[in-house]
């Protein structure tokens, strides 16, 4: 009886010694794997390239170089690849099993201006300099919203300028690569009257002429009446033709260029020189009239003279 019971207590330790034995084989198994797993993801951060050892004449597998960096010395079988610095000038960009690098040919044009230099992993990089945008590998000049038109997206180096028409209540008067539309102003809270309304081409003229005068305003109601004539002239519906010969009537004296181009443009030109007349010429308002005269614009000289109690003038 004591003899069976040794012998089964035997074969249960044998039982648990071989239990142990297979665990720990599949433990180191597991060890081993998770070890050759490493390895493996290590030795794959460096990509390889196929290459024949000069010796041996095996095909073996070497490691590629880093950027910046070329191949000095091709791999063996009992030795890496071996790697060099790229000269000034040169320079390599990605992995790679070039025996020499690249050289940095990239050259700034005209127009453009240098945004990266050359260095040992990147070629130099230009782009269009400021007011200009790259297009089928030229720059050219950020293009300029007419007048009526606003920027709503300003020009970039790879982009050109986006224009849209100016909305009701908002203007342009000038061609401009880099100006949004402008609200009107509002005369009734500046306490002057409109005296032109605004469109998409000009701003509201605002006006005091014609509003109660207190103690040494006279001779300023003047001077603003005188503009308000102008402004009220000039920015009438008249037709392209007659507002060219109104304008050559009143600068015949003048050595400028007349104005060309649509009419918000020659309007604008002209009431610049009229405001810039005004200064010196103490009867600009009676030759308006007389210019409206013979310019056959007789509904407006009429207007002009109701609107501002010009009446009794020539």
């Amino acid at each position: 009886m004591a003899t069976t019971s040794v012998t089964a207590a035997a074969a249960t330790l044998s039982a648990m010694q071989a239990l142990c034995t297979l665990e720990a084989s599949h433990l180191s198994m597991w060890m081993f794997g998770l070890l050759l797993s490493l390895t493996v993801l290590g030795s794959s951060s460096a990509p390889t390239y196929p290459w024949r050892d000069p010796m041996t004449r095996e095909r073996i597998m070497c490691q590629q170089c880093p950027p910046g960096t070329f191949v000095a010395q091709h791999c063996t079988k009992d030795r890496q690849t071996v790697c060099k610095p790229c000269p000034e000038l040169h320079y390599t960009q990605y992995w790679n099993y070039l025996d020499e690098c690249r050289y940095c040919n990239i050259i700034c044009g005209e127009q453009e201006v240098e945004v990266h230099q050359c260095n040992a992993t990147h070629n130099r990089v230009c782009q269009c300099q400021e007011g200009y945008y790259s297009n089928s590998e030229f720059c050219i000049r950020h293009s300029e919203c007419p007048l009526g038109h606003g920027v709503v997206k300003p020009g970039t180096p790879f982009m050109n300028t986006k224009c849209e028409e100016c909305p009701p209540g908002f203007f342009s008067d000038v061609s401009s690569s880099t100006k949004p539309c402008q609200e009107h102003q509002n005369c009734q809270q500046q306490g002057k009257l409109t005296n032109v309304p605004g469109n998409q081409f000009h701003d509201t003229r605002c006006t005091t002429c014609g509003m109660a005068k207190g103690n040494g305003t006279q001779e300023a109601g003047k001077e603003d009446c005188k503009q308000a004539v102008i402004d009220f002239v000039v920015y009438q519906n008249i037709p392209v033709r007659k507002l060219k010969r109104l304008q050559q009537l009143l600068e015949q004296h003048s050595t400028r260029k007349y104005s060309q181009g649509n009419r918000a443009a020659i309007q604008e030109k002209f009431r610049a020189y009229l405001l810039q007349l005004k200064e010196d010429h103490l009867e600009l308002t009676k030759e308006l009239l007389i210019a409206l005269r013979a310019v056959k614009l007789h509904e407006i000289e009429e207007e002009v003279r109701k609107r501002f109690n010009l009446v009794s003038e020539i």
